[in-house]
């Protein structure tokens, strides 16, 4: 059954063929719901009648799901589509490793990395009760990111629990008297002797696919099938240094224990073969002495070796002669290498103001890092072996991202509905573990606790990765005004945090918490954002420089001085370096100071779409809200910290309204153009505050409650302001406030669905908003203050932000971006405008397009404002810079990189 280029397996599109075997199909597919390329095994249909060959591809599936490892081939799911049955797989770029042998062997370091890649997966798959059985160089994936294990269609299961019963009727019908299953060149003596197979039958495969690697040649051979066996079960190859003169004497002996004709003789576990290799490519003397198997079955009592102690002697001093000649030709250690990762043109690297944009898996194989698409922060992943990064869905807004220590999960914070959630880095639906109103860094532990940073409070907070109540570890202290980036140190015995005294660098400080007794302990001064290095030292963040200081994690104390060790990594006022370091020695950060992403530009657009910029320079701007006589801009800036700033468009100068260490967002104007209201998180939740225009006077709080309020209306005569709550029960609710007498605030609007973004008609009768009731987000406009007296929708096909015109008569909002569609299409981040009548009842009109552009979108809050006379819009343009030589902000990715930082940064 061969599949032609774009026939449909259910969400999965066929591209081009891969390979055949006698267990399936293999084609190279597209995922069209997440749009990444997946390999596709097709179980023929001549095999599917076969309930035995059957049973043994959906045994491969089911033992797959189970390996989660850098070095085996992942497995996405196990499907059926019209009868066909089909398993969806990892792709991976790269040859297989008998492709590769067909030029020769490999480079001695290449072979014995590789090597050390295949002994740890394999170790992963015994320790979970999986016997591979057809390991061989077909079956072994070469790709930029290391060696991947593939293939388990001929796997064992180790019995265990209650279908162990179940699990061995599998296992012995896949070996019938008289049938030897898998390839002989690569088969254990017992395997010919349809004995039982067990983890250390792998371990002879192992051995005979390193001997390959290293020396060009197979292990064993023969000129008929016959000869071949006989070569197995009889003979001994030949040794690896009288073909590979460069190979160091300890991997002979290494390989020689693999391939002992009985078990027993092996190396008992691939972790065990794994360690002694790296012992191998080490090359001390010592570890030559002790390069002998120590979990080797019990010897009969009284045993002794014939070998004599003179003999002995001789043997380990050919053995240090050997090493010393090797020691002095042996290969380099890996090389370091620095490229970037490049991300979609549709979803850029995004540069949020306060929250970290990056994280790398702990075995450096994947980077997580959040995007600007159309306007919306989006997590998105790239596999470092892949071209393409993937956009992880249901993760929508997600900031702020992290990864747990097996790299199966990134833990983020969405802003949309204020929580803490987890979701599959291969994608899936989110699983939400706790309300809370912001993130400012989080780590996810060995023990599977996570520890975060919540915003609104200011502290440190741990809970279990399956959800929970949290609970808190730290309290702010007199003078402190937040505690942020948490790093859960090895052990778990300790987590490092960086502590903000106030703006700028000098007020921050790295210091530890003992997890145990609570104490803290101040580590460094004038930091931010930590990282720990298996090397030993706390790699951090200072105005735009990593710095490492040599740390020892058994004494949890400093032991040097810092020095800089990597210039030009973004950092954001609130601390935070875009950084991140995997224990595989990789090291991912994102470069320069803001990039498409972060800078844009203000830009009057009128009706017919032509394009007039302002003469305010370049920033991080959001949420314009033009003065009620027009000479004025209150703007959210987020590049030197996050608060509101005043455009001047007489004087053409940008000024600084408010300074707080936090966030002050959402700025709009009171009808008389006299204060600015926004959001500010100075208190226990982000609430709602004022403060006069011209910039005198102190800030005052207009809201107090624990819930977040955002995205400020006031009505025309000033008495009332709409606002954003957002509620751990219904999520985005529309609160009014009354500005007279006690200023009370009561819900106006609260449902299960989302209702953002409220604003009020010139005659103060009617109230736009947007809600997604209808499964996406669209436009209403109700009565005001009686809003249960009636619901229209404006806008058709989507829409957010609604604005009305000056005189009551037009209602503008943004249209939605449409899937796959660039900002240059028709319904793609455009603005759009209904005539409406209110008399004698109200009735819109049907919508209009006036124009699309590249201007940032967004569901919360609104990125456009009118003029006053209603003919042009404020709109913020995305990808700009502040001039052509400036660094665009790019993901740079450096391999092996702690041997330069043990070279930079000594550890004593």
């Amino acid at each position: 059954m061969t599949l032609e280029r774009g026939t449909r397996l259910g969400p999965y599109q066929i591209e081009s063929p891969l390979g055949a075997g006698g267990m399936g199909e293999v084609y190279k597919a597209t995922d069209t719901r997440l749009e990444r390329t997946v390999a596709i095994k097709v179980l023929p249909a001549h095999v599917a009648s076969d309930p035995e060959r059957k049973q043994r591809f959906e045994r491969e599936a089911k033992v797959i799901s189970g390996l989660n490892h850098p070095h085996i081939c992942t497995l996405y799911e196990f499907d059926n589509h019209e009868g066909t049955d089909f398993l969806v797989m990892e792709y991976l770029e790269g040859e297989t490793l008998a492709d590769r042998l067909q030029k020769g062997a490999l480079p001695l370091d290449q072979a014995l990395r590789y090597a050390i890649e295949i002994a740890d997966a394999l170790d992963k798959a015994h320790r979970q009760g999986v016997t591979h059985r057809d390991l061989k160089p077909a079956n072994i994936m070469l790709t930029k990111a290391g060696a991947k294990l593939l293939d388990f269609g001929l796997a064992k299961l180790k019995p265990t629990g209650p279908q162990s019963e179940v699990s061995t009727k599998l296992a012995d019908s896949l070996t019938e008297q008289g049938t030897i299953l898998g390839t002989f060149q690569y088969m254990a003596p017992e395997q010919l002797e349809g004995k039982d197979a067990d983890n250390r039958t792998d371990i002879w495969a192992f051995g005979c696919v390193v001997y390959e690697m290293v020396t060009g040649r197979k292990a064993f051979e023969g000129k008929s099938q016959a000869s071949l066996i006989s070569a197995i079960m009889k003979d001994d190859p030949r040794s690896m240094a009288s073909l590979q003169p460069m190979s160091p004497p300890m991997l002979d002996q290494v390989i020689r224990i693999c391939l002992a004709k009985d078990p027993d003789e092996r190396w008992q576990s691939a972790g065990d073969t794994g360690r002694q290799l790296k012992l191998a490519t080490d090359g001390s003397v010592t570890q030559v002495a002790v390069a002998v198997p120590t979990t080797v079955a019990a010897r009969p009592a009284g045993w002794r070796s014939p070998l004599p102690l003179a003999g002995g002697a001789l043997l380990l001093g050919s053995l240090i002669t050997g090493l010393a000649v090797w020691t002095l030709t042996r290969p380099s250690p890996p090389r370091l290498a620095r490229f970037t990762l490049t991300t979609p043109a549709a979803a850029p690297l995004a540069n949020s103001p306060t929250a970290a944009d990056i994280a790398v898996s702990g075995d450096g194989s994947r980077v997580v890092y959040v995007a600007q698409v159309a306007g919306d922060r989006q997590l998105y992943v790239r596999a470092v072996d892949q071209l393409e990064a993937f956009r992880l869905r249901g993760a929508e807004q997600g900031i702020g991202p992290f990864i747990s220590p097996d790299g199966n999960w990134v833990g983020y914070f969405d802003p949309g509905d204020g929580s803490l959630k987890k979701v599959s880095i291969h994608g899936g639906p989110p699983v939400t573990l706790s309300a809370i109103q912001g993130i400012l860094g989080g780590s996810w532990g060995q023990d599977d606790t996570i520890i975060y940073s919540e915003a609104a409070v200011g502290g440190l907070f741990q809970m279990s990765a399956a959800g929970g109540d949290p609970e808190s570890l730290t309290t702010l202290d007199e003078g402190e005004v937040t505690h942020l980036w948490p790093e859960i140190l090895p052990g778990g015995e300790a987590v490092l945090f960086t502590v903000m005294r106030g703006s700028g660098s000098a007020n921050l400080e790295i210091a530890l918490l003992r997890l145990d007794t609570g104490e803290r302990t101040l580590l460094v001064p004038g930091g931010s954002n930590p990282r720990y290095s298996p090397t030993g030292h706390i790699i951090y963040g200072v105005d735009g420089t990593l710095r490492a200081v040599p740390f020892d994690l058994d004494q949890l104390t400093v032991t040097g001085d810092p020095l800089p060790v990597v210039e030009g990594v973004r950092t954001k006022g609130s601390g935070a370096a875009t950084f991140g370091v995997a224990a595989d020695g990789s090291l991912v950060y994102v470069s320069g100071v803001g990039g498409t992403a972060g800078r844009t530009t203000l830009v009057w657009v009128d009706r017919q779409g032509q394009e007039e910029p302002l003469a305010a320079e370049p920033r991080a701007y959001n949420y314009p809200r033009i003065s009620p006589d027009g000479t004025k801009v209150a703007l959210d800036v987020r590049d030197q910290g996050e608060d509101i700033w005043i455009w001047d468009t007489l004087r053409a100068t940008l000024t600084r309204l408010t300074f707080d260490p936090t966030m002050d967002r959402h700025p709009a104007w009171t009808p008389d153009g006299q204060r600015v209201v926004f959001q500010s998180g100075r208190g226990a939740a982000p609430n709602l505050f004022w403060k006069a225009a011209d910039g005198t006077g102190t800030v005052e709080r207009l809201t107090e409650s624990l819930n977040s309020h955002n995205s400020p209306a006031f009505s025309p005569d000033g008495s009332q302001l709409v606002f954003n709550e957002v509620s751990t029960s219904t999520g985005f609710d529309i609160h009014v406030l009354s500005m007279d007498g006690e200023r009370s605030s009561e819900p106006l609007l609260a449902t299960d669905a989302l209702e953002r973004n409220a604003v009020l008609s010139a005659d103060g009768q009617w109230m736009a908003y947007q809600s997604d009731a209808s499964g996406q987000f669209e436009i209403y406009v109700r009565p005001f203050p009686n809003v249960d007296d009636g619901r229209w929708q404006i806008s058709s096909g989507g829409g957010t932000q609604p604005v009305w015109g000056p005189d009551g008569r037009e209602l503008f909002y943004r249209t939605t971006p449409r899937p796959r569609e660039p900002f240059s299409t028709v319904g793609g981040g455009g603005v759009a405008v209904v005539a409406v009548q209110t008399d004698p009842t109200f009735t819109p009109g049907n919508p209009t397009v006036l124009f699309v552009g590249p201007y940032r979108g967004g569901r919360a809050g609104r990125t456009y404002d009118i003029s006053p006379d209603g003919q042009r819009f404020l709109m913020i343009k995305e990808g700009a810079q502040a001039d052509d030589s400036a660094a665009p902000a790019q993901i740079v990715l450096v391999e092996n990189w702690f041997q330069e930082l043990e070279r930079l940064v000594p550890t004593p």
